[in-house]
């Protein structure tokens, strides 16, 4: 990798991690490329992204921009920058990167997460397995919608019920009234 390369290299992973919520490591050595390729598909499928980083470029990228968080934190995350690395970033959900990556991970024994970075935070891969269980952005923004739409169906409810009682109320007189008449 020349200069240029690696200058292009380190402006795109500054953009990456600075830019990104979620930043998943995981270890893909022995991996196809078909898999890598389903995955990366998968990945694109929750509006996440992936990329094969150079270990010492990203430690670089990775201490600069978080120089001013918590660096035990830090250190903990770019003691994990060893080995193959396969970066996944997101920059608006954080559950379905998680959910993608740890099936992915059950379904391949050679695919494992190291850990993650979460807005200014280290998650272990135990972190992670919990991550990827929480509701995702869609189940959760929808159990929202129930939640606010409850109040005025039940108000439509109450609304209706006075007018529907005094129809019910008129049919039982009008039966009444036929029994008397037929009688």
């Amino acid at each position: 990798m020349n200069k240029e390369e690696k200058q292009q290299e380190l402006a795109l992973l500054k953009d990456k991690f600075s830019t990104s919520q979620l930043a998943v490591l995981a270890n893909y050595q022995g991996l196809t490329v078909a898999q890598i390729t389903k995955l990366r598909r998968e990945l694109r499928g929750v509006k996440a992204s992936a990329r094969v980083a150079k270990n010492n470029l990203a430690i670089k990228v990775f201490k600069e921009i978080y120089k001013d968080d918590n660096q035990a934190d830090v250190e903990k995350i770019t003691n994990l920058f060893t080995g193959p690395n396969f970066v996944t970033f997101s920059t608006t959900d954080l559950v379905g990167p998680a959910k993608v990556l740890t099936k992915f991970a059950k379904e391949n024994e050679k695919f494992q997460i190291k850990g993650a970075w979460l807005d200014g935070a280290f998650l272990d891969k135990k972190e992670v397995d919990q991550l990827s269980k929480m509701p995702s952005r869609e189940e959760t923004l929808a159990k929202l919608l129930n939640l606010l739409m409850t109040p005025a169906t039940r108000v439509v409810q109450l609304l209706q019920a006075p007018g529907s009682q005094f129809v019910r109320l008129l049919a039982a007189y009008r039966t009444e009234l036929e029994k008397k008449g037929g009688a």
